[in-house]
C-alpha cells in the first residue's frame, strides 16, 4: 500500500487548454465555489487550484495512469473538434477516435473517470468502497459498477467553460445503504456523467449507459438531464467578463 501523497486534476489541463485557450495570469479564469461567486483566479490550467486534495500515490498518478489521461485527451479533443455533427447524428463512433487500438483506448477511457470519480468520492468521504477502483486502475481492469452517459450540454455558450458537480448519491430507502451515485464532469459542451450502481441495486442510469464490457463501437449521446446539471454554482470554472 502506498501513500495518497499526490493530487489530481480535477480539470484535466488539456480540457482547460481547450476551452480556455488564452488562459495565463493576465488572461485569466475564475473558479466558482459553494454555489457562490467567489471568483478564485486561475492563471494556469495545471493551477494548484484545480487538484483535489492528496489522496492518491505518485506513481499511480503519473506512470502508472499516464495512457488513460492521454486516452481521454485524444477522445476529449476528438468529441471537441466534431461536436456539432456528433449532436445532429446522435452518436459517435470510438473508432474513429482511436482507429488502431479501438477497445483497449476504450478501456482507457473508462479507467480515466474511474481514477477521477474515485478521488471525487475520496474528496466528498461518500460511503462507497474505493477498493475496488483502486483494483482497476492496478490490474487495467473494468470496474464492473461504473458507466458514463455523454450528453450535449445546455448551459449557453460561453457562461461555464467547465464544470465539477457535487457527488449525488441514492440511498435504499429501508436500510439506507447507499447503492448508487453520479457525478457530471463538463467540459462545454461535451458533458460526461459517470454513474455508480451497486451490483444487484434496482438502479439504471438515464440514457445510453457506456461501458467497455459491452460490445460495440458505437456511443449514443443520452439526454442532458438529472440532478447533477451545473447553473453556474459550486465548481463552476468560468471565463472572465
Amino acid at each position: 500500500m502506498r501513500p495518497g501523497d499526490s493530487g489530481e486534476h480535477r480539470f484535466k489541463a488539456s480540457d482547460v487548454r481547450a476551452v480556455a485557450r488564452q488562459i495565463s495570469q493576465s488572461r485569466p479564469v475564475f473558479l466558482q465555489r459553494d454555489s457562490r461567486a467567489t471568483n478564485d483566479r486561475v492563471g494556469s490550467a495545471k493551477a494548484d487550484r484545480l487538484k483535489f486534495a492528496k489522496s492518491i500515490c505518485t506513481n499511480c498518478n503519473n506512470a502508472l495512469t499516464q495512457p488513460f489521461d492521454l486516452a481521454w485527451e485524444r477522445l476529449s479533443g476528438y468529441l471537441l473538434a466534431g461536436w456539432p455533427t456528433i449532436v445532429k447524428r446522435g452518436s459517435f463512433d470510438l473508432s474513429k477516435a482511436f482507429p488502431d487500438s479501438t477497445r483497449a483506448a476504450a478501456l482507457h477511457v473508462h479507467l480515466f473517470f474511474v481514477k477521477l470519480f474515485g478521488c471525487k468520492l475520496h474528496a466528498e468521504g461518500k460511503a462507497i468502497d474505493l477498493a475496488p477502483f483502486s483494483k482497476a486502475l492496478m490490474t487495467r481492469t473494468v470496474h464492473p459498477e461504473v458507466s458514463i452517459t455523454i450528453a450535449n450540454s445546455k448551459i449557453g455558450n460561453g457562461r461555464v467553460l467547465m464544470y465539477d458537480s457535487e457527488v449525488y448519491t441514492m440511498k435504499e430507502k429501508t436500510s439506507g445503504e447507499l447503492h448508487g451515485a453520479a457525478w457530471l464532469y463538463l467540459v462545454h459542451p461535451v458533458a460526461v456523467k459517470v454513474h455508480y450502481i451497486k451490483a444487484g441495486a434496482t438502479l439504471h442510469a438515464v440514457g445510453h449507459p457506456w461501458h467497455p464490457s459491452r460490445p460495440g463501437k458505437i456511443v449514443k449521446l443520452s439526454p442532458y438531464l438529472g440532478a447533477t446539471e451545473p447553473d453556474a454554482g459550486s465548481g463552476a470554472l468560468i471565463p472572465s467578463s
